[in-house]
């Protein structure tokens, strides 16, 4: 492996024609620039936080619990881009993600749960997570985990309890979300809720 400056590397996510390279490199340090790689996703100028975060992901498993960690983050768009790295991680975040639903800080839980829900388009392993995030107090975690188990379709078919337990919630976002993860599940169970609905 060559042996390369972290820090130049970065800044170098600026630049369009090197950008690929440059992710590469940063990819082949692996774990060890983990922690510069999340202090770029504050960085002002925008490719340089969004190469960062495609860094993180390709690192893969070793940069979750910095990017879980990165969720309760002072601004919005930090947090929302280790939620979007860790989303593209996949099922080897899904386990650190459901843990992270039990913190008491709602962003934190909120972004894992966004995490899961885009997940939740390529693996059935969110679907327990996602069924403890339908009984969050918050509206958009509610929410987004009846996205998610939309997203899983009729792979889903253990959620149709919770869906429908969730069905008469308070908020009719959540409500309309649960409506659709319903019909996206589309088993005889979930079918029969539905119309009762």
């Amino acid at each position: 492996m060559e042996d390369y400056d972290i820090d130049e590397l970065i800044e170098q996510l600026e630049y369009d024609e090197d950008r690929e390279a440059t992710i590469a490199a940063l990819v082949e340090i692996g774990e060890s620039a983990v922690p510069d790689l999340i202090a770029a996703l504050e960085n002002v100028i925008w490719d340089v936080c969004d190469g960062a975060a495609d860094a993180l992901a390709q690192i893969g498993e070793p940069a979750v619990p910095a990017l879980i960690d990165t969720f309760a983050h002072e601004f919005r768009h930090v947090a929302l881009n280790a939620s979007d790295a860790v989303a593209r991680i996949g099922e080897p975040a899904v386990s650190a993600l459901a843990e992270a639903l039990n913190d008491t800080y709602d962003p934190v839980r909120e972004y894992a749960v966004r995490a899961l829900s885009t997940i939740g388009n390529s693996t059935h392993a969110v679907v327990p997570a996602l069924i403890q995030a339908l009984g969050d107090d918050e509206i958009e975690i509610r929410t987004y985990a009846a996205v998610g188990l939309a997203n899983v379709g009729e792979a889903a078919s253990d959620a149709v309890p919770a869906l429908i337990a969730t069905s008469t919630d308070e908020s009719d976002r959540v409500r309309q979300h649960v409506a659709f993860a319903l019909s996206e599940i589309g088993t005889p169970e979930a079918e029969k809720a539905l119309s009762e609905l």
